[in-house]
C-alpha cells in the first residue's frame, strides 16, 4: 500500500513513465516520468476500452485526496458512466493543443513562456498534424516535421519547437491521453551551442535603414531592439502602460521576462522618438499580433525575411543585436556590472550571494550606458563613424 513516504522515494526512470500500483484499490497507484513528475491514476475500462483517469499531480494532491476520487470514479463505472467524459478526451493534434494550452502552458507557465510554446505548436506541427489521431503520431512524423526547419538551417528554431511538442506529448501522458510519448529517446535536433556573432558597422547601418523601410511593427521593434538591448520577446510585448515617455523609463514586469525579475530601462531619445511615431494606439500592446490587439506582435519569421530581403543580409539573428549591443557598450568602456544591468542578467558579478545582497538599481548608470550606445549607433546610422 501506497503512503506519503513511499511515494517520495519514488525514482524516476531513465525514460518514458514508471508505473507503481497501490494495494488497496483496484487500478489506482502513482506513475512517475523520467523529469521525477509524480501523479495520481486510476486504470479502468469502460465499454471493453482500457481507460486511465488523471487523478492529480503530487504533492498537490495528497494521497488521501486521490483516493476518494479514485473511489468516487469507481462509483462511476459502476453505474455505467465514463469518469473521464468521454467528450473531453482529445484525440486529434488541434484539439490536444488546446487542451495543453489551456490546461498546462497558462496554467502553469508565465505568459510569454505560454505565448512561445504555443506558437511553435502552431507553426511548426499544427498544419501537418491538426487532424491527426495523436495516438499514431510516432517518432518518424516528429522527425520529419523538423527535418524542413533544420535543412533551413534554422537550428535553434528546431531545437526549441522540439522542446515544445515533447512538453505537450509528455503532458498528454500524465492526462492518460495517450500511452507513451513519441518523442521518448528522441535526442534534441541540434545541440545547443553559444553564438559568437558580433553584427558590423555596416551590417548595423543596413538594418537601421531598412527596418525604418519596412515599417511598423517589425522595423521598430528591430530599432528598439538595438537601442535598448532588450530580448526580442520583451520588446514585441511591450504596452503602453509600462512606458512612461515623460520619465524615459520602460518598466518590464517580471513575469515577461526571462529571469522574473522586474526591470526599468532607462529610454534614450531615440526610443522615445521611435515610439512617438507609433499610430497604433487602440490596443493595450505597442505591437499588437495583426487583426488580434488582445495579443502581442508574433510574426518574427515572416517580418525578418522582409528585412532581410531589403537589407540583402541573412547570416544574422535578432539576438545577435543583443550581444552586439552589449560588445559595443563593453568597448566604450562600459562597466561589466552596467552592461549586466542593462541586460538584466542575474549572472556574472550579480550571481550568487553578490546578487542577493547587491540591490543598488544602477538606473543612472544604466542610462549612461544607453546613451553612450545610442550616440554610437547613431553615428554608425549618420556614417558619421569611420
Amino acid at each position: 500500500m501506497l503512503n506519503d513516504l513511499t511515494i517520495r522515494k519514488l525514482a524516476a526512470p531513465a525514460e518514458g513513465v514508471a508505473q507503481f500500483p497501490d494495494g488497496s484499490i483496484p487500478g489506482f497507484g502513482v506513475r512517475v516520468t523520467s523529469n521525477g513528475v509524480k501523479s495520481f491514476y486510476l486504470a479502468y475500462r469502460h465499454h471493453g476500452k482500457s481507460r486511465r483517469l488523471n487523478l492529480g499531480r503530487y504533492p498537490t494532491t495528497k494521497l488521501q485526496k486521490a483516493r476518494a476520487k479514485a473511489f468516487a470514479a469507481l462509483s462511476e463505472i459502476e453505474e455505467g458512466r465514463d469518469p473521464s467524459g468521454e467528450s473531453s478526451k482529445a484525440e486529434d493534434f488541434g484539439s490536444a493543443l488546446d487542451a495543453f494550452v489551456g490546461g498546462y502552458c497558462k496554467r502553469y507557465n508565465r505568459p510569454s513562456t505560454a505565448a512561445e510554446t504555443e506558437r511553435l505548436l502552431r507553426v511548426y506541427f499544427l498544419p501537418i498534424w491538426q487532424r491527426r489521431s495523436i495516438e499514431t503520431i510516432t517518432k518518424a512524423d516528429v522527425a520529419a516535421a523538423l527535418e524542413p526547419v533544420m535543412k533551413r538551417g534554422s537550428q535553434m528554431a528546431a531545437r526549441h519547437a522540439f522542446a515544445a511538442v515533447r512538453k505537450m506529448f509528455n503532458w498528454m501522458v500524465e492526462q492518460g491521453a495517450i500511452e507513451t510519448s513519441p518523442c521518448v529517446g528522441m535526442k534534441a535536433p541540434a545541440k545547443a551551442g553559444s553564438r559568437d556573432r558580433v553584427l558590423s558597422d555596416g551590417e548595423l547601418k543596413a538594418i537601421w535603414n531598412n527596418a525604418t523601410t519596412i515599417g511598423y511593427p517589425f522595423g521598430p521593434i528591430v530599432q528598439i531592439l538595438m537601442l535598448t538591448a532588450q530580448r526580442r520577446g520583451e520588446v514585441a510585448a511591450m504596452m503602453w502602460a509600462d512606458v512612461d515617455t515623460e520619465k524615459g523609463i520602460w518598466t518590464i514586469p517580471g513575469d515577461r521576462t526571462k529571469n522574473g525579475k522586474t526591470h526599468a530601462v532607462p529610454l534614450c531619445p531615440s526610443v522615445l522618438t521611435v515610439l512617438a511615431e507609433v499610430t497604433c494606439t487602440s490596443s493595450p500592446f505597442v505591437f499588437p499580433a495583426r487583426g488580434k490587439p488582445e495579443q502581442p506582435y508574433s510574426g518574427y519569421s515572416k517580418g525578418k525575411r522582409e528585412l532581410d530581403a531589403a537589407a540583402d543580409l541573412h547570416d544574422w539573428t535578432l539576438h545577435d543585436i543583443r550581444r552586439t549591443a552589449a560588445t559595443g557598450m563593453a568597448r566604450l568602456g562600459i562597466a561589466p556590472h552596467v552592461v549586466e544591468r542593462v541586460l538584466n542578467h542575474v549572472s556574472g558579478t550579480f550571481a550568487g550571494v553578490a546578487g542577493i545582497y547587491n540591490r543598488f538599481r544602477y538606473e543612472d548608470e544604466m542610462r549612461g550606458a544607453l546613451l553612450a550606445w545610442e550616440r554610437q549607433v547613431m553615428a554608425i546610422v549618420d556614417g558619421e563613424r569611420g
